[in-house]
């Protein structure tokens, strides 16, 4: 009796060895603190790749920690790191198309995409295009090392001020905190003065009137504390959101075996689809609670709402014509069609959406189960 005991778990140990022997465990290092929701969202997509891959790939997060937002490219690119959030925005040399791309992201103010959920069908249209039609992207994001995981966005940017603004005369002379190029286009364009300031340091700048205003999306209102010192938000302007692509070292993605691929895809529909309507409701909580600590929180004026579409519509030709003048990229004009083409389908895929457990179907449906994993990131 003893000895089958003994058999038995000799065996069970042996299964369990070769069971560990194939789990492969990948690390993500993102740049959001501890206990934000992103952070939480990225949580939770650990447990999913686990669960998708059947114990055959795992995942440890570490928030912060391991490599910061300014680190993510090199990090993944070097293996420190296999996963990222990467914002291309802070490495223009190394990825102008995905940029370029990303400050297409002005088309959602436009009426006909203009809406709270604005930005799960730009994340949707900005990851089909990338994913499946835009070579020049791939051979882009191959050079780093990096292979492109689709992307999560922000919700768009709106005026968080600290006095009135009624019209488009307003604006003028107003100093506004800008996180990119296109917001420094825009608020030069009004005649306001872009100052360039990190999130961090925003809120202390609205609080000792360094600016009057931040154009920063509706999440960031209340993650970095704006709701405590502005007075004013006005949605509709400036616009545009903050696109923040996932990638995987190419290595890593090329060790993994096929079920390990499909359930990474799989993952990464519900990880896009969460994370990007986390911000949504951020978005929500700040502007319900905003009445009860006296901050008006409203459409902009309509003269300052026309104003911006057509700066939109002049901008998206101007965007073109400067990432072909500093970078040499010929093909602006048409990605600005086919991304206007695209946000129609993912408007009206995306229109009655309510949680991100809707949206991991349609990203998964829409997207990633049209990858070649045979090919994809060779």
């Amino acid at each position: 009796m003893k000895s089958t005991i003994k058999g038995m778990l000799a065996g069970a140990a042996i299964m369990a060895l070769a069971t560990g022997a194939q789990a492969q465990e990948l690390r993500f290092a993102g740049g959001w603190p501890p206990g934000s929701q992103p952070t939480k969202m990225v949580e939770n997509y650990a447990k999913t790749l686990e669960e998708y891959s059947d114990g055959e790939v795992t995942m440890r997060v570490f928030p912060l920690s391991l490599l910061s937002f300014a680190e993510g490219h090199a990090g993944v690119r070097d293996g420190i790191a296999d996963m990222t959030a990467l914002l291309t925005a802070y490495f223009p040399s190394e990825y102008p198309t995905l940029n370029m791309l990303a400050e297409f992201s002005e088309l959602v103010e436009l009426e006909q995409f203009a809406s709270e959920t604005s930005s799960v069908a730009f994340a949707g249209a900005i990851s089909e295009y990338v994913l499946l039609n835009c070579e020049e992207c791939q051979e882009e994001v191959e050079k780093q090392n990096h292979v492109y995981l689709g992307a999560g966005s922000t919700t768009t940017y709106v005026l968080q001020c600290m006095e009135p603004l009624t019209s488009v005369e307003d604006l003028k002379g107003k100093r506004i905190r800008t996180a990119g190029a296109y917001w420094a286009r825009w608020a030069e364009e009004v005649g306001a003065t872009p100052v360039s300031m990190s999130i961090n340091e925003t809120l202390e700048g609205l609080n000792q009137g360094v600016v009057d205003c931040s154009a920063s999306n509706t999440a960031d209102f209340v993650n970095f504390g704006f709701i405590d010192v502005v007075k004013y938000v006005y949605v509709g302007l400036p616009g545009a959101l903050f696109n923040f692509p996932i990638t995987i070292n190419k290595d890593s993605w090329n060790s993994l075996s096929d079920n390990g691929k499909n359930a990474l895809l799989r993952a990464q529909a519900k990880l896009l689809g969460d994370i990007t309507f986390a911000y949504i409701l951020e978005g929500r909580d700040g502007k319900e609670r905003s009445p009860a600590l006296g901050i008006e929180y409203t459409a902009a004026a309509d003269d300052m709402i026309a104003m911006n579409r057509d700066f939109i519509n002049k901008d998206k030709e101007a965007i073109a014509s400067i990432y072909k003048e500093r970078f040499g990229i010929e093909s602006g004009a048409q990605a600005a069609e086919a991304l206007e083409e695209l946000l129609v389908k993912w408007t009206d895929l995306t229109k009655d959406v309510e949680d991100g457990a809707a949206l991991e179907k349609i990203y998964y449906d829409e997207i990633f189960s049209k990858v070649d994993i045979a090919t994809y990131g060779k």
